[in-house]
């Protein structure tokens, strides 16, 4: 298995997705967990901290490749990112817990209140070990390494690593024991070993890892398709090809063959989570009720559907057997093939190898996943204009991920495939009606918030778009436009970069206007401020006007003009 140093040079030697992929699942629990118990809780905070982690390493990525620790770097890379986000209130909250603390020292209400007022104040002493006993208690309790792994990462013998294990765990007991924190180092050790019960959300990684290489891509190019041109990431196993191809043949038989193969699916992830012992009891639940209803809805379908299905799956399945590996070259050829046959008038042929690319080629392949959100609808819906049947494939595609979100599924690849279809079918408002069906605390609101923000903006609902982005990940993402708006090189640099420069325009421009309309004016002023010093010409001092006027807040430019 390759090790962190590897992986981190192979992704900044070859831009291999796959290499950034593997770290982020390696070292995603570590950020998630550490953010969490420094922002109170907060999940979908922690989840927009690890996004930002992540996005760093991913621009810091050659020069990490030499870093004697990974580890030890993502976590003090979560500490300081932490503290710049939240770095005033975050003062405040210590003096009141370091009071609190006091007070509840008269009297001892037993272990598990020791570790809720302990748990907000271990990150803050973690920071004052020195960098052995850190990663040494990273790596045992933090990523719940072996002994003899952590001997090899310190260069010790197993035994030694215990022993050194032993003594970092004893100086930070002694450390938060200065700070009013009473307990045995056992007792420490226990209470740290119930931070290992705590893993980052399901889809996370691919959330994660997709964010973070969106902010290091750059623009696609004429005559190919850059790896790291594409806004999204997003990975699928090779045992999903034969229920994608299920999918595309149930399109022909309609919507009641889905049902039924949506019900089949649910009775078969029960039948899994059931027989896992670790499956959470509201996990089954879950699932219980899905079934239950899909089942409902089945009792309405033709008995007839039923035979129809069996051959579509044992269609599907013959032509999966039959199909030769997927790889990049290979889909890439088939895209141009649908083009060519679409140009040629041969619209149900060139259908038929757009829907492929769509529902299986690039959705197995991620460095297509930009394309396959974007250029590829689009072209199925230029296509339309000729042979209708091909917007209804856009629909069809667009109401099963409409289904799939109503009926509890939490895949940002869904949510993704819903928001990108209603755009390209100018049906925008559908995007926005489901995303007020959904409960203000449910995580499918945050992730479509994410997908629809031009919508959100669109429609000046500047508080619902604020979700998708915290200031901190603003900030950073301008930085990373910034670096990336001056690295274009080759016969056509100057054209390259007069685009990166209008796209931080307008995206920067667009959180402004965010942060001013949602009332955060110290930060609108703070972001538009940088970007003027960055480019104050007057086009986007124009830009910037309008964007601050449908803010309301057009005043903020006046006070920025002012010495």
């Amino acid at each position: 298995m390759m090790d962190d140093a590897e992986l981190l040079h192979q992704y900044a030697a070859e831009g291999s997705e796959a290499a950034f992929a593997e770290l982020v699942q390696r070292h995603l629990n570590l950020v998630y967990r550490s953010a969490l118990r420094q922002l109170g809780g907060d999940a979908y905070r922690a989840e927009d901290v690890a996004q930002l982690v992540f996005t760093l390493l991913a621009r810091k990525a050659a020069a990490l490749a030499h870093h004697p620790s990974l580890t030890g770097w993502l976590y003090t890379t979560t500490h300081l990112t932490v503290g710049d986000a939240l770095r005033a209130e975050r003062r405040r909250q210590r003096r009141e817990q370091e009071a609190q603390t006091m007070h509840e020292l008269i009297s001892d209400t037993g272990s598990a209140t020791d570790w809720d007022r302990m748990r907000p104040m271990l990150d803050v002493v973690m920071q004052d070990l020195n960098e052995t006993d850190r990663e040494a208690i990273l790596l045992r309790f933090f990523e719940e390494r072996p002994f003899g792994e952590i001997g090899t990462r310190l260069a010790l013998s197993e035994d030694a690593a215990r022993m050194r294990v032993g003594r970092a765990l004893d100086t930070l007991h002694d450390l938060l024991a200065r700070r009013g924190f009473a307990s045995t180092s056992a007792t420490l050790a226990a209470m740290l070993a119930t931070e290992a019960a705590i893993a980052a959300p399901a889809g996370l990684s691919a959330t994660v890892t997709g964010a973070a290489l969106a902010g290091v891509s750059v623009p696609l190019v004429a005559g190919g398709i850059s790896a790291l041109a594409l806004k999204s990431f997003y990975l699928m196993s090779s045992a999903k090809i034969t229920a994608v191809a299920v999918v595309v043949a149930l399109l022909a038989a309609g919507t009641a063959f889905f049902q039924l193969a949506e019900a089949r699916t649910a009775q078969a992830q029960l039948a899994v989570a059931a027989g896992e012992e670790k499956t959470m009891a509201a996990q089954v639940a879950d699932l219980q009720r899905r079934v239950a209803a899909a089942e409902q809805r089945v009792v309405a379908v033709d008995r007839g559907s039923a035979a129809l299905l069996r051959t579509a799956q044992s269609t599907a399945a013959a032509d999966t057997e039959a199909a030769q590996p997927i790889t990049v070259d290979g889909v890439q050829a088939r895209y141009q093939q649908a083009q060519a046959l679409a140009k040629s008038g041969q619209f149900a042929a060139a259908l038929k190898e757009f829907l492929w690319c769509y529902d299986v080629g690039m959705r197995q392949i991620a460095s297509f996943a930009g394309l396959r959100s974007s250029s590829l609808p689009d072209a199925i819906k230029a296509l339309g204009a000729q042979y209708p049947e091909a917007l209804t494939a856009l629909r069809t595609r667009r109401d099963q991920a409409d289904q799939r979100i109503l009926a509890g599924e939490d895949d940002s690849r869904t949510i993704a495939d819903f928001t990108s279809l209603n755009r390209i079918l100018d049906q925008d408002g559908r995007t926005l009606e489901l995303f007020d069906q959904l409960p203000a605390d449910d995580h499918r609101r945050h992730t479509m918030a994410i997908y629809a923000r031009t919508q959100l903006v669109a429609a000046q609902r500047y508080a619902d778009a604020a979700l998708a982005e915290p200031y901190a990940m603003m900030s950073s993402n301008f930085e990373l436009l910034q670096d990336r708006a001056g690295q274009a090189t080759g016969p056509n640099a100057e054209k390259q970069q007069k685009s990166n420069r209008e796209f931080l325009v307008e995206t920067t421009t667009q959180n402004i206007e965010v942060l001013a309309g949602n009332g955060d004016l110290a930060h609108a002023r703070e972001l538009a401020g940088r970007l003027l010093a960055y480019d104050g010409s007057e086009e986007t001092k124009a830009a910037l006007g309008k964007r601050l006027e449908r803010a309301g807040h057009p005043e903020l430019l006046t006070s920025l003009s002012q010495p």
